[in-house]
């Protein structure tokens, strides 16, 4: 099991937006954050918009994962866009980007967030998995493929020791 399977549903995914810029994309990203979870359009954009202005959340390859924090929103919101063509943004590798993960976190929140941060990143890393999710027909095709995935095995190891050692706990997560 990963950690996206609980966000990533139907009601989660929009493929082929047209979307022409990045305000297009954000404005795409909060409409759905609000229809698949209730959080406020307007906050989701500030909150993508807030970060992005920190620097990129483009990843290269194609990919991206916009993402920010809301006070009083209670749980993570994880967003999966795909546009009908790339998005030419401040990606690393210069090339423009189609696939966006869009996370929308509680404020202060940090050990589940850079969790599933992680898994996002892994998801666009692993070259066939992002082909596929590139090439899904559907929204139905995206999330199957996202919950049947697993993540590395050594993904969040040293992130759990690290963060087990700092709270002065013994062990790991699934341990407790």
């Amino acid at each position: 099991m990963n950690l996206l399977q609980p966000y990533v549903t139907l009601d989660a995914v929009r493929l082929d937006i047209a979307a022409a810029s990045r305000k297009r994309l954000f404005e795409e990203a909060s409409l759905l954050l609000e229809s698949a979870y209730g959080v406020a359009h307007s906050e989701a954009f500030d909150a993508l918009i807030a970060r992005e202005r920190l620097g990129s959340t483009c990843m290269g390859a194609g990919c991206g994962i916009p993402h920010g924090r809301i006070e009083g929103v209670t749980e993570p919101c994880l967003v999966v866009l795909r546009t009908a063509e790339p998005v030419m943004l401040d990606a690393p590798d210069g090339r423009g980007v189609q696939l966006f993960f869009c996370l929308i976190v509680p404020d202060g929140d940090s050990s589940e967030y850079l969790g599933i941060l992680r898994e996002c990143a892994a998801i666009m890393n692993d070259r066939p998995m992002r082909q596929a999710l590139m090439s899904a027909p559907d929204a139905t095709e995206v999330c199957r493929l996202i919950h049947e995935w697993e993540p590395p095995a050594d993904l969040h190891s040293d992130f759990d020791s690290a963060w087990h050692e700092e709270n002065g706990e013994e062990g790991s997560s699934e341990e407790n």
